[in-house]
């Protein structure tokens, strides 16, 4: 290279002095013509004037390529030590900024059906799409209820992780990519990034599985992995109630199997994603505690979720709700809440069953009435407790339970009551009661009053869409949705009514009852 410019810039030199001494007279033939000397004769050092201005073109040449190279060399370290700190700042980022992942598998085929090969891409997608619903419902009771029901210092994160089939890789694809531009003697110093800086967020394997030669029974196992290791994997599977039609298709059978199993998965998920955010702080005797919360607000999320998946959720709720026993013995709401496990499961039962379960309600509610020290809440209890008692269907306990009431109504204004909970479990006695025609005097009536007292009092209407479906309150109200239009057009006339006492709110609630055929 450096030959080529040297061998252009001595055609230019060479080029320019011969055109500049064909176009002007050269000093030479000016002293010629001065001089009356006839002949000039050209002294050595004139001779070599070409010679040393190549020579120090040659020089020149030299220097400028040395600047050059310098300015070159400055330049390349600006653009690496610019580029340096993109990439630290790129990976601090990605280090600190590190998003919890969502993993879940296509399902894999161990029920040895053939036939479910060809369906397992699409019932794995339909998982997935299922999941983001169930998790997002979940997500918000855990924005609802976290300061009555569940820890509070939990916070919930506002981004759900959406599932997908592979994890990001992109900060460990950065320190291998950074591996191999580093001096050897600082590779162990960057590949220990990847152990410091784990990916995070948690892994589901979802397995199909079979009982039977003939399919008898079907399930859905879930291996749940925390991708850091944190916490402990789990390994469960949802199987098939014994009530289930085995005629069906089995890519039919498996389809619905995936609304129990993809409610236990949206759970299992965010109790963990709860148990992982457990404060470093919290030891001992405050981390039972506060683990325990944990338990009852799953306990009431799968008592809740029972109502319509099935036997199973009603097991599991039992199961949170004793662990929660185990780890605060002197808190009073797993045992309530343990206790309307049983009073609802032994609803669902019948004969000896039903009132096996009611008797483990009674003695529940009693542990709770033992352990709580609010009035206020103790009444609710006290009607927990009379209702197990109506639906054991043992007519010494029905009549304990009668009068339990009446005597926690006695000196009582139904009109000043703002109890949303109180006046809901009140309805639902009555509600029984008349169903069991109990012989309690007006349950009807007052069942469908204390209903409409509860929803009216209720101004977040967190109870108005379990009240329809509520099997404790089947029978009162023949059409739910024109009740419902009726006191939202009732609450837009008169918004304060939610806060009304006495009179004034007696004047405008029995308008609203005389749709459900209460009279004044």
């Amino acid at each position: 290279m450096k030959v080529r410019l040297l061998l252009v810039f001595c055609v230019l030199f060479v080029f320019s002095y011969g055109l500049s001494a064909y176009r002007r007279p050269s000093i030479y033939s000016q002293l010629i013509i001065a001089t009356p000397t006839p002949t000039a004769t050209l002294t050595p050092s004139q001779s070599d004037k070409p010679k040393i201005s190549l020579t120090k073109l040659t020089d020149d040449l030299e220097v400028a390529e040395k600047n050059v190279t310098r300015i070159s060399m400055i330049l390349v370290k600006v653009v690496a030590a610019l580029l340096s700190i993109l990439i630290v700042y790129r990976l601090i980022f990605m280090i600190f900024r590190r998003s919890s992942q969502l993993i879940v598998d296509n399902f894999i085929n161990a029920s040895d059906a053939e036939e479910m090969n060809n369906v397992l891409p699409g019932l794995s997608q339909l998982a997935r799409e299922r999941l983001v619903g169930e998790m997002k419902g979940v997500r918000q009771r855990v924005k609802e209820h976290i300061i009555n029901q569940g820890p509070e210092t939990y916070h919930p994160p506002d981004k759900l992780p959406l599932p997908q089939t592979t994890p990001d890789q992109r900060l460990g694809e950065l320190v291998t990519s950074l591996s191999e531009f580093t001096p050897e003697q600082m590779h162990p110093a960057v590949n220990i990034l990847k152990v410091i800086f784990p990916p995070l967020g948690t892994k589901v394997t979802s397995i199909l599985q079979s009982q039977g030669k003939e399919y008898d029974r079907l399930g859905i196992t879930f291996e749940i992995t925390n991708i850091e290791g944190r916490l402990s994997s789990k390994l469960y599977t949802v199987w098939e109630s014994v009530e289930a039609v085995p005629e069906q298709a089995l890519k039919d059978r498996y389809r619905k199997l995936l609304g129990s199993a993809i409610r236990w998965l949206a759970l299992e998920l965010s109790r963990r994603e709860m148990v992982a955010a457990v404060p470093w702080y919290h030891l001992g005797r405050k981390r039972d505690r506060y683990q325990a919360k944990i338990y009852n607000f799953f306990g009431a999320l799968n008592l809740a979720s029972a109502a319509t998946q099935g036997k199973l959720f009603y097991e599991l709720a039992i199961e949170d709700l004793q662990q929660a026993i185990v780890l605060y013995p002197e808190w009073f709401q797993p045992y309530e809440n343990l206790a309307d496990t049983y009073s609802s499961f032994g609803g669902n039962t019948s004969g000896k069953e039903c009132l096996n379960y009611q008797r483990q309600a009674i003695l529940e509610y009693d542990r709770a009435l033992n352990a709580c020290e609010d009035e206020s809440v103790k009444r609710r209890i006290i009607i927990g407790k009379a209702m197990a008692g109506l639906m054991t269907g043992d007519v010494n306990l029905i009549q304990e339970a009668i009068a339990e009431i009446e005597k926690l109504k006695n000196g009582w204004d139904e009109t000043s009551e703002l109890n949303t909970r109180f006046l809901y479990n009140l309805a639902a006695w009555y509600a029984i009661a008349h169903r069991i025609n109990a012989q309690v005097k007006s349950a009807l009536s007052l069942a469908r009053r204390y209903l409409v007292y509860a929803l009216v009092r209720d101004n977040q209407r967190t109870i108005w869409e379990w009240a329809g479906k509520d099997p404790d309150l089947q029978g009162i109200c023949e059409d739910y949705a024109e009740l419902k239009f009726i006191m939202l057009k009732k609450l837009n006339e008169v918004p304060e009514l939610p806060s009304l006492i006495g009179k004034y709110f007696t004047k405008h609630t029995e308008d609203i009852l005389k749709v459900m055929g209460n009279g004044a």
